[in-house]
């Protein structure tokens, strides 16, 4: 199946926002939002949704955390997306698909467990909990996507990539994060625009 036939999950624009739309990353009602994705979402053709900015695609954002260290993640030039290629990025996320998460009670928590999963080899035991929402309305893919942002806690630094031609990552200190911010995809610098990842 072609990513355009793919059904995923999506929630009309106007049931996400009942109010002025967030701008950036925002922790403040992040649980209410996330109702309303399990109430209001449902699955449809990516095909459809990917320049109707009527619909909101909800993509699971997960920043990865062993102690005082975020895993850092870096695009290769073998990704399916150029705009991204060789961009620096605190967080991996991607579409839920009706596939992946049949039959599951909840369709977003099953969606980040098969993502995380597929990106990355983890050693030990990890924990994810909701601490935020991302939302960019100011360009054209930003329009039609919708961050669940969630901190995964690893218990052991053994983290790697799976698709390592497509992706690459390590573990790295907030002094560092800092550094390397020009250089980081937009949803990540509008995390750091308005938090610090290691204290969320």
């Amino acid at each position: 199946m072609n990513a355009d036939e793919e059904q995923i999950l999506v929630i009309p624009r106007a049931r996400l926002f009942t109010e002025t739309p967030v701008h950036g990353f925002s922790a403040a009602g992040a649980a209410e939002f996330l109702n309303r994705v399990r109430a209001h979402g449902g699955f449809r053709r990516r095909g459809d949704m990917e320049e109707d900015p009527s619909m909101k695609q909800i993509i699971p954002y997960m920043i990865v955390r062993h102690g005082s260290r975020l895993f850092l993640f870096q695009r290769t030039t073998a990704g399916g997306e150029a705009r991204l290629h060789g961009k620096l990025s605190i967080g991996v996320g991607g579409h839920i698909n009706r596939s992946d998460v049949a039959g599951a009670a909840d369709p977003v928590a099953a969606g980040l467990q098969r993502e995380l999963e597929e990106e990355l080899r983890i050693g030990g035991t990890w924990q994810a909990r909701l601490v935020g929402v991302l939302n960019d309305d100011t360009n054209t893919v930003g329009q039609v996507h919708f961050g669940l942002v969630h901190v995964v806690e690893v218990s052991s630094p053994d983290i790697s990539v799976r698709e390592s031609d497509t992706l690459t990552g390590r573990l790295t200190g907030a002094a560092e994060l800092r550094d390397l911010y020009d250089r980081m995809e937009t949803w990540s610098q509008l995390v750091l625009d308005a938090a610090d990842p290691l204290a969320l």
